[in-house]
């Protein structure tokens, strides 16, 4: 009787056999959104290629509005299986995080979108001290909202569909967005809101990076994706991606970072593993 039962269960095993050269890995990331054209989709296309793995990017079933939500989805099994989210130690707490700044912490430089004709008031604006007189704007959820509160800003929040029009309405004076952000923005959103314009003289500078984020249940999934970012780093492929971004050659084109005032805050809120990356990642205005 034994016998017979080894001998079903190395049949089975046989039947089942190791996994298909051919199987694929889905890989659900967030459906809301135009993800697709976005730097962190481009990135984790690269990424997948150079880890080797046979994962297939799906949008999710369901699509989280809201930072928040997607984190919380992740964590707690839903189908969805990737963000990527400015770094946070709330966020880390929940996720594991991939050490890898996918936007080189070009969006810890934040440029104003405001009513144009309201510059006049900003160029008078040369200290932190200045700037907390005004009201900034930013998205429910985001991680950059503690960190402009900390410093004493006052921050209101909404989705971010609103907060363009938030700008002229007088229910905020700025929505600080990234460098490689705002450029961007203004241009599709001043035909919808009239009057919206980027802010000429000033960056808000803290250290920042966007990163990729999985569940702490997908630790392969982590390491494959940090594997794939270092390959594509050394071979320049990243590089590659990152400056054929229309939003990055644009910050790069239209910017204009070394000639503005620059008011640097801290973030006391950056996870010790991306502070700890190494030096060469990160984006440097001066060179």
């Amino acid at each position: 009787m034994r016998f017979s039962l080894c001998v079903m269960a190395v049949a089975a095993f046989c039947l089942s056999g190791p996994a298909s050269a051919d199987q694929k890995y889905d890989l659900y990331y967030n459906s809301a959104g135009n993800k697709e054209k976005t730097l962190g989709f481009q990135v984790l296309q690269l990424a997948i290629e150079k880890s080797g793995k046979p994962y297939v990017l799906k949008p999710s079933p369901t699509g989280y509005s809201s930072n928040a939500g997607m984190v919380d989805a992740i964590a707690n099994g839903a189908e969805i299986d990737i963000a990527w989210v400015n770094a946070a130690k709330a966020v880390s707490g929940k996720l594991l995080s991939v050490p890898f700044p996918i936007d080189r912490g070009l969006g810890g430089y934040r440029l104003f979108l405001i009513d144009g004709a309201r510059q006049n008031e900003f160029s008078k604006v040369k200290t932190l001290s200045d700037l907390k007189n005004f009201i900034a704007l930013q998205g429910t959820g985001w991680a950059d909202v503690d960190v402009l509160r900390k410093s004493g800003l006052t921050v209101r929040t909404g989705p971010q569909k609103n907060l363009y029009r938030m700008t002229l309405g007088q229910r905020g004076d700025y929505f600080a967005r990234g460098v490689n952000e705002a450029l961007n923005e203004q241009a599709k959103q001043v035909t919808d809101v009239p009057g919206l314009a980027v802010e000429k003289t000033l960056v808000l500078q803290y250290p920042s990076a966007s990163i990729f984020y999985v569940s702490k249940s997908k630790p392969e999934l982590r390491d494959d994706l940090l594997r794939g970012l270092e390959i594509a780093w050394k071979d320049g492929s990243f590089e590659e991606v990152f400056l054929s971004n229309p939003d990055i050659k644009l910050a790069f084109d239209k910017g204009a970072l070394k000639t503005r005032t620059i008011i640097k805050i801290p973030n006391p809120n950056l996870p010790d593993d991306i502070l700890a990356m190494d030096a060469k990642y990160w984006f440097d205005p001066q060179q």
